[in-house]
């Protein structure tokens, strides 16, 4: 089946003075000039390493400490007692965060800040476990998703 004359010459007259005035449909415009670029990104931060060293730093120093002051009664005692500090300082993280309602929301913050940068780096499993972690700081302060 086709269209009347009349709506095929209004069709036609539309494309013609469009063309006229150098526009193109929708898909054909002409690509962007390629800018060159001098390097391409890094794929990690020269300062993300270093950060996780602190922070892996940060959560094995009350560990180490733990084991160190109680290593006089014995190696094995130390090192179950700094493993124990060790593996309760998420526990605890979690357990401040209930109690203290915008420690909560500070660090989903934190996280979803942490996430949205994997994302944009394309490191899609370590972006999910950033926001996995949001949500559960988000979950532990009482906001409702």
């Amino acid at each position: 089946m086709t269209a009347p004359a009349g709506i095929a010459a209004d069709e036609l007259r539309a494309r013609h003075y469009l063309h006229r005035l150098g526009a193109r449909p929708f898909g054909h415009q002409e690509p962007p000039p390629l800018v060159p670029e001098t390097s391409p990104p890094p794929a990690i931060s020269p300062e993300e390493p270093l950060m996780l060293f602190a922070l892996a730093l940060v959560g094995l120093v009350p560990g180490i400490a733990t084991a160190w002051l109680l290593h006089r009664r014995g190696w094995i005692l130390a090192l179950l007692a700094g493993l124990g500090v060790t593996v309760s300082l998420p526990g605890l993280l979690l357990v401040a965060m209930v109690a203290f309602p915008p420690l909560g929301i500070a660090v989903a913050l934190a996280a979803l800040a942490a996430a949205l940068r994997a994302y944009d780096d394309g490191r899609v499993l370590i972006g999910t476990a950033w926001a996995s972690a949001a949500v559960v700081a988000l979950g532990c302060a009482g906001v409702a998703l």
